[in-house]
């Protein structure tokens, strides 16, 4: 069974499956961090609805931070974390646990919808860089004042004025 959770107040949705039913009538009991993703506090009124969800095809997962890729495995211990989910949606986030550190990834993308079935599918996965990712700064290549070129940079150039003075006569 899946079931789609509405926050009204924020207008936050997300998918879930169940695990027992042995909630009072009319509660529900979720993980903190499902709560969070729905951006509730305990207490909060949450319209749940039963869902029919399409098989997951390709999720993009995006870690918050890089040391997610230290991990000397993260397909496999990602793969053994998604199997305690039922279903993925856009815009959430899941938690990874490993070597007594949690690591956090959000659901980027979705396909054949934003929100779909991971029971018993072979998903292709994509991952996004990590948020906290910064670009290599590239090594700028030093400024050399005119006239103090180095002979290989003279040459060229001194090739390229010659192709201009040719070009410039109508010669080919």
């Amino acid at each position: 069974m899946l079931f789609e959770l509405h926050n009204g107040v924020t207008d936050r949705i997300s998918h879930c499956g169940v695990l027992e039913f042995v909630a009072e009538e009319g509660m529900i009991i979720m993980p903190y961090w499902m709560m969070q993703n729905m951006l509730l506090q305990e207490g909060d009124i949450v319209r749940v609805k039963n869902a029919t969800l399409p098989k997951g095809t390709y999720v993009k997962l995006q870690p918050h931070t890089t040391d997610f890729l230290d991990i000397s495995n993260p397909k496999a211990i990602l793969e053994k974390t998604l199997r305690n989910f039922s279903c993925l949606t856009t815009g959430d986030s899941i938690m990874v646990a490993y070597n007594n550190k949690q690591y956090y990834i959000d659901i980027v993308e979705a396909k054949p919808a934003s929100a779909v079935s991971i029971i018993e599918t072979d998903c292709e996965v994509d991952f996004a860089p990590p948020l906290d990712y910064k670009e290599p700064e590239k090594p700028q290549r030093p400024i050399v004042p005119a006239g103090k070129a180095p002979a290989e940079d003279r040459e060229t150039r001194e090739v390229e004025n010659q192709d201009r003075l040719v070009h410039r006569k109508g010669i080919r």
